[in-house]
């Protein structure tokens, strides 16, 4: 099997988009400084604990990826194949920066032979996958409302394909014996990365429905499902999860989560009941995908134990064709990339020492008669003007609108978690 290295992509302002990306986003909170009292968002990066014997481990998220009929359009090229990558240009250098890079695959890899197609079952080009990988991505989450769109057979090709392009995965699995979670070593610490996805509903019979499809029964221990009308049994089963990663030395602890209601930006009733449930199994972080727009960020905290939880509800829409002119609904050209930053000192526990959102806008243009769609790092965009320099004054202003949009929603959060010593 090829094996592939995170690398940068070869543009000119790299090192530029680099130092303006970690000098002007936002760090949320830092666990050794931070007082439990409400603040407002800061640009400051505070000044961790250093210790010589001390280890850094940064993990980043992104929400839907998503390949509509307009977009496989985009991407096919001139002699019938596909390529993806330039829709991640912008992000790929920032992605490269992670020890962890994870996103939420929002489509199948069926093949050609069943045909291409996009909204309401997905089968996208094997070209994707590779375009993601060379994105920085490592884990992608399988487990969302579209895993099933192209039965048994997209389900096992899917994955085949991710492992052919060294993408681990989690969410669903092509066996029974294997892990339902994935682990990245990053030196001497490994993190595991937990996938589930809500079921439209159960039959009379128990049959469990994906987005309204029957699951085999050969299937339905294949996918990482819960039921939102009855959530106890899959939190049991979550725990047993985590008793396995545990087991296998896992210390740093990443759910993510497909839930909610599309088009939502605040978290439903049961989003916030899962969210608690998994922050008092010890989750370090619960990422959100599904809605297709930002939702609010928290912090979940039990001072009693020292235990502290970050929670994005959504992280919206990474990649798609959703957009004010498809849909009226400016929230869904949104998304959020957000870096987790834990310090490990010498054999102590993993802490969450920082977070940090880069706001995200997906930039579709027309050149030539023919769409182009970028991933664009907001606030890195608008401090440099290389890249925008390469934009129309529409384009900026509505990403401009979009900053503010995503902020807003992000914003809404009750305390920075508790301190620790």
């Amino acid at each position: 099997m090829q094996k592939f290295k995170k690398r940068l992509t070869p543009i000119g302002f790299v090192s530029a988009v680099l130092t303006v990306f970690w000098l002007t986003t936002t760090f949320t909170y830092n666990a050794f400084t931070a007082p439990l009292v409400n603040v407002s968002f800061s640009d400051t990066l505070f000044k961790e604990k250093q210790v010589a014997d001390t280890q850094w481990i940064q993990i980043g998220f992104v929400g839907d990826i998503m390949a509509h009929l307009t977009q496989l359009n985009a991407q096919k090229q001139p002699d019938g194949t596909y390529d993806f990558s330039n829709n991640y240009k912008w992000m790929a250098p920032l992605f490269a920066t992670n020890d962890v890079m994870i996103g939420n695959l929002e489509t199948t890899f069926a093949g050609a032979s069943q045909g291409y197609s996009a909204y309401p079952k997905f089968n996208t080009p094997d070209a994707l996958a590779e375009a993601l990988k060379g994105a920085n991505f490592d884990i992608l989450a399988t487990a969302n409302n579209h895993m099933y769109d192209t039965g048994t057979k997209g389900l096992d090709r899917t994955l085949e394909i991710l492992t052919k392009n060294d993408l681990n995965y989690t969410g669903s699995r092509l066996t029974t014996e294997q892990p339902r979670y994935a682990i990245r070593q990053v030196g001497n610490t490994k993190v595991g990365v937990l996938a589930y996805t809500y079921e439209s509903g159960r039959t009379e019979n128990g049959i469990i429905t994906i987005n309204g499809i029957h699951v085999k029964h050969a299937d339905t221990n294949r996918l990482n499902t819960f039921d939102p009308w009855n959530l106890a049994p899959s939190v049991q089963e979550m725990r047993e999860e985590m008793d396995r990663m545990t087991k296998d030395s896992v210390e740093i602890f990443i759910a993510v989560m497909h839930w909610g209601y599309e088009y939502k930006t605040m978290p439903a009733d049961y989003q916030k009941a899962l969210a608690d449930s998994l922050h008092q199994l010890g989750f370090h972080a619960v990422l959100g995908s599904h809605p297709h727009v930002v939702q609010p960020m928290d912090f979940l905290v039990d001072s009693t134990r020292g235990h502290q939880t970050y929670v994005l509800y959504s992280a919206g829409n990474f990649i798609s064709n959703q957009r004010y002119e498809t849909l009226q609904n400016y929230h869904t050209e949104d998304g959020v990339y957000v870096v987790l930053k834990f310090q490990k000192i010498e054999d102590s526990a993993p802490v969450l020492c920082s977070v940090m959102h880069e706001p995200t806008w997906v930039n579709r243009y027309k050149k030539n008669g023919k769409y182009y769609y970028e991933v664009m790092p907001v606030k890195t965009t608008l401090s440099s003007e290389e890249i925008l320099n390469e934009l129309e004054d529409a384009q900026i202003q509505r990403i401009k609108n979009s900053l503010d949009r995503t902020m807003n929603i992000l914003q809404n959060f009750k305390e920075l978690p508790l301190q620790l010593n």
